[in-house]
């Protein structure tokens, strides 16, 4: 058994142990001391493990949205990680926390990458500086964005104190036209480039593409980017979705499973990943109603789904992190 194994299965037992009452003397010094002793060897074995997937042997993807909905709103993040970079796409409330529990290394965090400004994309930028901030190599965070980006980083730098010039967030606003992508980022081998279709231009929406030897995602947000020029032949699309029910209901501008299904098709993607589902009975349906429409590669993206693919090889390898 591996060292991250053995510790694991220490620090599993011995929770399990102590919150069943089994170990004699838990509550002693010694008791505690060595219980302590099993968490931190428990959380320094899987933080070393997560500096694998800094490798640069893979474009990976972390779904790590804030746990669970409230009231009904979604929380969107998702991590990607390439030539050795950590890339937040969207910051939605709780991104921050679920990062830190998964022991991802913040201080690898190069750039956010906001999909939209919106308090739902935006609530957690202050606590991702924070987290990065003490061991990032530069003392400022570069966020990408719509135009209005500015104003929501300058607000959020007054409020910390910050002046965005030597510390602090720093806005970009790459402003990508209908067909036209813009490179936000290159080098080592990935590319990050921002596209808009002509339906998310006009609501202030951007779509994230990362090329990286010969592997491409494509992250949409709640956008509808799967049959965008920018999306075209991605190996995996990351979307937004909400079922036609919901859809109908609410009119509030997301792709149905059925509209997505369709637009991948025609734009050759490879895998669709639907996210924003607020509970495993909604995501159920989505898939199901993407595959109805005929669209079978296709799952969802659950919170702590990890992405990886291969340089080696042609794989889309799944599994919770």
């Amino acid at each position: 058994m591996s060292a991250i194994g053995k510790s694991s299965v220490v620090f599993v037992t011995l929770t399990g142990l102590l919150w069943g009452g089994w170990i004699i003397g838990a509550q002693t010094p010694e008791g505690q001391e060595a219980l302590a002793r099993a968490y931190r060897a428990y959380a320094e074995d899987q933080a070393a493990a997560n500096e694998d997937l800094f490798n640069s042997d893979a474009l990976r993807a972390i779904v790590c949205g804030g746990e669970g909905v409230e009231r009904g709103e979604p929380k969107p993040c998702l991590a990607v990680i390439a030539a050795g970079k950590l890339f937040v796409v969207d910051a939605g409330s709780g991104a921050a926390a679920s990062l830190a529990r998964r022991n991802i290394p913040m201080g690898r965090l190069h750039a956010v990458l906001l999909t939209g400004v919106s308090s739902t994309q935006t609530a957690d930028l202050g606590e991702l500086y924070n987290d990065s901030a003490a061991t990032r190599s530069t003392a400022l965070m570069p966020v990408y964005g719509p135009a209005e980006t500015q104003r929501t980083v300058d607000g959020l730098n007054q409020v910390a104190g910050l002046d965005g010039l030597e510390q602090g967030l720093q806005a970009w606003g790459p402003g990508p036209e209908p067909g036209r992508s813009v490179i936000v980022f290159e080098d080592e081998g990935l590319t990050v480039s921002a596209f808009a279709t002509d339906g998310d231009f006009a609501n202030r929406r951007i779509g994230y593409r990362f090329d990286y030897r010969g592997r491409s995602l494509v992250v949409g947000g709640d956008g509808r980017v799967v049959g965008a020029q920018g999306a075209e032949n991605a190996q995996v699309v990351l979307q937004g979705a909400q079922s036609e029910v919901l859809a109908n209901l609410h009119q509030d501008g997301y792709a149905t499973p059925a509209e997505i299904a369709a637009q991948a098709r025609s734009a050759n993607a490879g895998m669709v990943v639907l996210t924003g589902a607020e509970n495993q009975m909604a995501a159920t349906v989505q898939v199901a109603e993407a595959r109805a429409a005929g669209l079978q590669d296709v799952i969802a993206g659950r919170i702590g789904m990890l992405l990886e693919m291969p340089l080696r090889n042609s794989e889309i390898n799944v599994r919770p992190l």
